[in-house]
């Protein structure tokens, strides 16, 4: 087929006539070819072979008899009869009526189809050709050839519709093939196929209805359908008018003639019809289709002459069917689009009008550009006449919000072709000497519509009086009465967006002051694939519709615009970025079009990068919120992959205000970050969105920017370079990279981390971490102390305040389900917050610095040090200040000599830091970050000036002991232990320096010894850890003032002094700890006299003789201080710990203290702290008669006010709840001077010399001890009354069991006359105290104090009591004994009391004389009270009592042999005998008793009688 269509000699090959005949019949020939068109199994062949012949047969010079008359054209008759048409045509008729039966080859319809068409083109060709040259007689053959043809395009016509897609589709394709024609107007059609035509109408119309309605909708059929509707109306244009009355009737007076006229207005509807319809819904591209066919019709006869409507105007009003249906063609399709279809209420219809409007002006704008001559055609005048109303409704159907892409880029080739027409009609009548500005009004006009005016008049985007008045009377169902076209411009409803794009083009137009570009870019912003189709491409191109308008085609456009792209840049890449998305399609497809895309778009933008940068920062400042939008997008895309040099070069600039003509790098970027955090922090939401697209792009620009490593030299090109060359670039590089991070680490330090809006700052954070993340040292050095600030003020700054509230919250309630306290919840939430930030890539980034630090000039590190200082007291969080702890605590490891300043005062950046890292773990409250700053304040004290060490430990000491009774603080105390164990464990080195005061030793360590007795577990841990520490580093070291092996002998004076410090406070805790370090330096025999030495007795060395010095006058000032605290009258709880304290280090002293007045080998070397003189009764210290004093005096005028420290213990736990992230007041680090004074020294100096004067006496030790315990109280429920009058018993009892007389001492006499001073001197106290409790009529008295009493009782008998028979009943032995068993009867309900009374009686028993043990009645009361008391089954104490009682009675007889017999001792085993067996009974009964003890005094007892006959 495409040798025939182009070759003759083809052609004559296949036909090969020689002589009038066939050369070989054998030969394959046309006849062939014909058959197999019709039989051949393949539908490509059958096609194809059927063109051959439609070749062929149009060819009629090849049907010649010879080859000398083939040049010469044959009659109609002759060539039918020489080709056989006639006999193929009726072939192809035969087997064409075969596919309305019931069964047909479905291969043979397909090829008669396309063989019959071909035979019905040919023979209509040449009939018209033939009719047009002569006017001979019709032959046989011909009427022959004009019935099959008439019956193959009825057939055709039919078979439009049938069911079976593939015949349907022949049969359209058929009819495309029969009635199509070469040139501009369709030739004229024979009346003999009106009819035939009629039929075919009729039933392509009755199809098209078929195919386009939504039951059968098929777009493929509906275009084949639409294509053969076209040439039908176009070859049948002769025939518009022709009717039935038009012909005569047949022989039988019959017209069988059907009306060809209203058949092609049918089919034309039909055509109409399609428009908006399901099938359009299916393919949009159909309208252009429908447009196309519409062209036919409408341009089938270029000057014909028309009976009716061909110089009239239209009819006035709205659309008239019987008018339209008058109409010539090119009129009535006009007429129809702009009167009924543009008005259409559905919005699919008024879409689809675009592309056939399209069709039509593209059309005649076409074959004006092709030849001008073509202006001439009723169709083109028909389309300039209306031209102005095209671009109206071009404009309309653009601006419509509902438009599609085909129906938008429609009316934007179809607003070039009313342009292109206009120039080519413009210029013609210009030659004529006509001048129109028809051009300047389309211009205008579409301008203004655009916007582009300075009042917007007319535009498209504002709705006019007109257009509202249209809008409302659609809305109530009304088009209008008058039908008259709204003003240019406005779509009801529409938003400013709709026609954004177009708006931009308009503008950059304007702004290139040539107003055709913009036609230009409306070519180049469409791209559906329908323009790219091959039948499309040219028929719709920039040269077909522009013409001389531009002259161009698309490639040339580009190449035109080329020189204005500086200025087209910035607006094309804004409107590629509007928030509208028909904007932005619309854009992208022009912005791909004008610079073709990928890297070839790119190289364009970076030959025009500066000044589009600019452009696009000053619009995304815009007050047009769709240009901030745009602006920012834009910048998103550009600044990708940029370097240093891209954006400008140049130096650092910190600041951006002012005007710079020619703006550097760094002020574009520092330009960007400002747009960016506004974009970040706008109103509309599509501009925030763009901005976190911006913000993202200009983070990864930072990044490479500060990157050294990144160069923009390819690896392809790099391998050229020289190593001169190559370390040249990467030297630029780095200083490029500084440069960047200088500005960019500058901006963000200061604005951007403190960004109000989240999006913004976390840009910025994520930005400052990637910086870091790629940045060396040298490049940060210069922002890198400010930087480090930044971050760390940043871990709190951007800590979810929900976090904070949680876990105040949670610490206000005092327990929780689990009964944990509210403190440990609120510790746990605190180390989960700050494992959360210190985790976080801050932090990351924080500690990326931090190990920068130390690769950077000691300059730079010196000045981190303020800023540590700065965060640590401005940060509003806790996590800051941990973090800032955990700083400190880095670069101390690392970076020493950063923290090397002159001087120790506060001008020193250390001094100042460790000052407040001590008052912010001070005011802290969570644990954790407490301990990170403690553990930072002790490495740093390891580096700062000792003197400032000094200090700060001296006023720690002194805070903590002041942080207690009314000023009770825990925080305080906790703080001052931890900061000074800090210092101890990290700092040791500052220990070997005391300074001029020695404060370690006179301050710290005595308040560490005294702190370990604090009664906070966690604070008493501490202090023993600082006692540990620093007394290991003390001991070590070599000191000639001190004593002993022990640390507390060492530091006894200064101990002593705290101790008297806490025992005079204010504070009932202070005192009890200070008695608790009284009873443990007791226990260690520290507060004693020193162990005897292992030589001579008498003598002593002179370090001995001080050591013993310095033993005494300690004890001697304690003790006169607890004896001053005992006699006050206000009890308090923990009062017992003083009296418990006093009278063990007065026990310790009186064993070997001077006995009236004679002092012992001990006491003569010193002045002792207690004497033993009986003729000071009535002194308490030696001669100042305290018991003579009136009551006025003995009453305590200036009674302290104590206070616990558990009446403030709510305040710690208020202040939990209150807000963490806040700064810390550290308004107190100002109390801290610069000397190293302790304060009090001189006073505590003065109370020591002052009560170390008068040595305690004994007696009258025992006697303020007993008034205490036995005198009765205004209030005797008074909370520790009980326990103190307890305490105080038990100390009289252990100091009067103290002073033991040895057998062989020289002062064995003169210790029992002082026992026996004792004993009367308490007994009548006690034993009245005692003897009241057992009448009836007393008042109760607990029966811990009788037995405290008795126990005090049993203490102070000596040996020989009762000797002096006939006194006092406490005197007497045998009437007291009897007292005691009487108590131990089972009167007596108080077990103790019980357990006291046979204790004391065994304490008897064993003092009291033979003679009077000798006593029947005496030994039987002694078996009386052991047998009561073995009674008692529940008490196993009282059981051993009572065999205590038996063990004193047989150990009177002692352990002797019978060689060596002590009469006195006989005697007493004598009066014993007879109640041997019943003493012996008890132990043995007792030896199955389940307590040990008890089975073991039982087996002393046996053990002891068991020598006895």
């Amino acid at each position: 087929a495409s040798c025939t269509s182009t070759s003759k000699d083809a052609r004559l090959v296949v036909v090969k006539h020689e002589g009038g005949v066939a050369s070989d019949p054998s030969r394959y020939g046309y006849n062939d070819i014909a058959t197999q068109a019709l039989t051949s199994n393949s539908s490509k062949t059958r096609r194809n072979l059927a063109e051959v012949m439609c070749h062929l047969y149009g060819d009629h010079f090849l049907w010649g008899v010879n080859s000398s008359s083939a040049e010469q054209p044959l009659s109609i008759s002759t060539w039918i009869e020489s080709s056989g048409l006639a006999s193929t045509a009726k072939r192809c008729q035969e087997r064409l009526g075969t596919m309305f039966e019931t069964s047909f080859v479905v291969g043979e319809v397909h090829g008669a189809a396309f063989l019959g068409s071909s035979c019905v083109r040919a023979f209509r060709l040449a009939i018209a050709e033939e009719e047009s040259n002569n006017d001979e007689e019709e032959h046989s053959n011909i009427s022959d050839c004009w019935e099959h043809c008439c019956g193959l395009v009825s057939l055709l016509g039919k078979g439009v519709g049938h069911s079976d897609i593939a015949i349907g589709n022949a049969c359209s394709k058929g009819i495309v093939i029969a009635f199509s024609y070469d040139g501009q107007d369709a030739p004229i059609l024979n009346q003999k196929l009106f009819d035939a035509m009629a039929i075919a109408f009729d039933a392509m119309a009755i199809a098209l209805k078929k195919f386009s309605s939504i039951d059968h909708v098929d777009p493929t059929r509906a275009s084949s359908l639409i294509q053969a509707a076209g040439l039908l109306l176009a070859a049948s244009t002769s025939g518009a008018g022709f009717t039935k009355g038009a012909v005569s009737d047949d022989k039988d007076g019959n017209n069988n003639s059907i009306d060809l006229g209203p058949a092609r207005l049918q089919c034309t509807e039909a055509l109409f019809g399609i428009l908006g319809s399901a099938v359009y819904r299916k393919d949009d591209e159909l309208s252009l289709i429908v447009g196309e066919a519409l062209v036919k019709y409408a341009d089938a006869l270029g000057a014909g002459e028309w009976s009716t409507g061909s110089d009239s105007e239209w009819k006035e009003g709205s659309y008239d069917e019987a008018y339209a249906f008058n109409l010539p063609p090119h009129r009535h399709v006009l007429y129809t689009m702009f009167r009924r279809e543009l008005l259409s209420s559905n919005p699919m219809k008024r879409n689809s009008c675009a592309a056939t409007l399209l069709a039509l002006i593209g059309h005649a704008s076409r074959m004006a550009n092709i030849d001008p001559s073509s202006v001439q055609r009723a169709f083109v005048q028909e389309m300039w006449k209306h031209l102005s109303l095209f671009q109206s409704s071009f404009i309309k159907l653009l601006s419509d919000p509902k438009s599609k892409q085909l129906s938008r880029e429609s009316c934007c080739k179809g607003l070039a072709a009313c342009r292109g027409l206009a120039a080519v009609v413009t210029s013609s009548i210009e030659e004529n000497g006509e001048l129109l500005s028809q051009v300047e009004s389309l211009n205008e006009k579409l301008l203004k519509a655009f916007g582009q005016s300075t009042t917007y008049s007319q535009s498209a985007m504002m709705e006019s009086e007109t257009q509202a008045l249209d809008r409302r009377n659609e809305a109530e169902g009304n088009n209008g009465a008058n039908g008259q076209e709204t003003q240019v411009g406005g779509a009801a409803g529409m938003s400013e967006a709709t026609l954004g794009a177009y708006r931009e083009m308009a503008s950059a137009a304007i702004s290139l002051d040539q107003i055709d570009v913009l036609y230009s870019l409306l070519i180049l912003s469409t791209n559906h694939p329908m323009w790219l189709m091959s039948e499309m491409r040219d028929r719709y191109s920039a040269r077909a519709l522009l013409g001389k308008a531009e002259g161009a085609s698309v490639e040339d456009i580009r190449l035109s615009l080329r020189p204005h792209l500086g200025k087209l840049i910035p607006k094309l890449l804004r409107a590629c970025n509007d928030p509208s998305k028909q904007t932005r399609e619309n854009m992208n497809n022009l912005w791909l079009a004008l610079t073709g895309g990928g890297a070839e778009s790119r190289a364009i933008v970076t030959q025009n990068l500066l000044p589009t940068i600019d452009v696009l920062i000053q619009e995304a400042g815009s007050k047009l919120w769709r240009a901030r939008a745009g602006a920012c997008g834009a910048l998103a895309d550009i600044i990708v992959g940029r370097s240093w040099q891209d954006l400008g070069g140049g130096g650092i600039e910190l600041d951006d205000e002012g005007s710079f003509t020619m703006p550097t790098a760094s002020i574009r970027l520092l330009r960007l970050w400002k747009i960016t955090m506004r974009a970040l922090d706008d109103v509309r939401t599509a501009v925030r969105e763009r901005g976190e697209t911006l913000g993202r792009g200009l983070r990864a620009l930072t990044i490479r920017l500060c990157d050294p490593t990144v160069t923009d030299i390819s690896q392809e090109s790099d391998v050229y370079l020289s190593n001169a060359q190559r370390k040249q670039r990467e030297k630029q590089s780095q200083i490029s990279a500084e440069y960047a991070a200088t500005v960019s680490l500058g901006w963000l330090v200061k604005y951007g981390l403190n960004q109000q809006c989240a999006e913004a700052a976390g840009i910025c954070v994520s930005c400052l971490l990637g910086i870091v993340d790629v940045a060396k040292p040298s490049t940060l050095q210069p922002v890198l102390a400010e930087l480090i600030g930044s971050l760390l003020m940043a871990m709190s700054g951007l800590e979810p305040a929900a976090l904070n509230y949680l876990q105040v919250r949670a610490a206000g309630n005092d327990t929780t389900s689990q009964g944990t306290s509210g403190p440990d919840q609120y510790d746990r939430l605190e180390r989960l917050r700050i494992n959360l930030a210190l985790s976080g890539p801050i932090a990351g980034a924080l500690q990326k610095c931090l190990d920068m630090v130390r690769f950077v000039d000691l300059d730079a590190q010196k000045k981190l040090i303020p800023e540590l200082d700065s965060s640590l007291r401005k940060g509003a969080g806790f996590a800051t200040r941990a973090a800032t702890a955990d700083a400190v605590g880095n670069l101390c490891g690392t970076c020493p000599s950063a923290f090397s300043f002159s001087g120790s005062s506060m001008s020193n950046p250390t001094v100042r830091l460790l000052r407040a890292l001590y008052f912010a773990s001070e005011r802290e409250r969570g644990v954790t970050a407490k301990d990170k700053m403690t553990h930072a304040l002790g490495s740093l004290a390891e580096l700062a000036p000792g003197k400032a060490v000094r200090i700060l430990s001296l006023k720690a000491c002194e805070r903590y002991i002041h942080a207690s009774g009314s000023n009770n603080d825990p925080s305080i105390r906790k703080a001052a232990a931890a900061t000074i164990r800090a210092i101890a464990v990290r700092a040791s080195n500052h220990l070997a320096d005391g300074g001029p005061k020695d404060i370690w030793c006179n301050k710290v360590l005595p308040t560490a010894f005294l702190g370990r007795h604090d009664k906070d577990a966690k604070v008493s841990s501490l202090w023993k850890d600082v006692w540990d520490e620093g007394g290991s580093a003390i001991s070590s070291m070599d000191r000639r003032d001190v004593f002993g092996v022990l640390l507390q002998e060492k530091l006894l004076p200064h101990i002593v002094k705290a101790t008297f410090s806490a025992l005079q406070s204010t504070s009932w805790a202070n005192r009890r700890a200070g008695c608790a370090v009284l009873i443990e330096l007791t226990d260690a025999n520290i507060l004693a006299p020193i162990p005897r030495s292992t030589g001579d007795e008498n003598s002593y060395s002179r370090e001995e003789i001080d050591r013993l010095r310095q033993r005494a006058k300690a004890s001697s000032v304690l003790l006169s201080e607890c004896v001053t605290i005992i006699l006050r009258n206000r009890i308090w709880e923990g009062k017992g710990d003083v009296v418990k304290a006093g009278t063990i280090i007065a026990g310790k002293w009186s064993a070997s203290a001077p006995m009236n007045g004679k002092a012992t080998e001990f006491s003569e070397k010193c002045d002792w702290p207690l004497v033993l003189q009986k003729d000071s009764r009535d002194d308490l210290f030696r001669g100042d008669s305290w018991f003579k004093l009136s009551k006025g005096k003995l009453s305590d005028e200036n009674d302290e006010v104590g206070s616990d420290d558990t009446n403030n213990t709510a305040n710690e736990m208020n202040g939990q709840n209150s807000e963490d992230d806040i700064a810390l007041d550290l308004s107190g680090e100002n109390d801290l001077g610069d000397d190293e004074q302790l304060n009090g020294e001189s006073a505590e100096s003065d109370v020591e010399e002052y009560l170390g004067s008068q040595p305690v006496v004994f007696s009258g030790f025992c006697g303020v001890l007993l008034d205490q315990a036995l005198r009765t109280s205004s209030n005797n429920s008074t909370e520790g009354v009980l326990p103190y009058k307890a305490s105080a018993l038990s100390g009289l009892s252990a100091l009067l069991k103290s002073v033991v007389p040895a057998k062989n001492s020289k002062e064995y006499a003169e210790t029992v006359e002082h026992q026996r001073f004792m004993y009367d001197l308490a007994a009548p106290s006690l034993f009245s105290f005692v003897a009241e409790n057992q009448s009836t009529n007393s008042k109760p008295v607990p029966p811990l104090l009788i037995a405290r009493a008795l126990e005090c009782l049993a203490s102070a008998m000596y040996y020989g009591i009762g000797a002096d028979a006939g006194g006092a009943e406490y005197a007497d032995a045998v009437r007291l004994l009897k007292f005691f068993a009487l108590s131990t009867g089972t009167k007596q309900p108080a077990w103790t009391v019980r357990q006291m009374s046979a204790l004391a009686a065994s304490s008897l028993v064993a003092n009291m004389p033979s003679e009077v043990l000798k006593k029947t009645e005496v030994i039987t009361t002694i078996l009386e009270c052991s047998t009561q008391t073995l009674k008692d089954k529940k008490f196993w104490k009282v059981r051993l009592s009572g065999l205590e009682l038996l063990l004193s009675l047989v150990s009177r007889v002692g352990n002797q042999k019978m060689s060596t017999v002590d009469a006195e001792k006989q005697l007493i085993m004598e009066a014993i005998l007879p109640y041997k067996e019943r003493i012996i009974d008890l132990a043995r009964k007792s030896l199955a008793d389940s307590e040990s003890q008890v089975t073991a005094t039982a087996s002393k007892i046996s053990l002891t009688m068991a020598w006895w006959p």
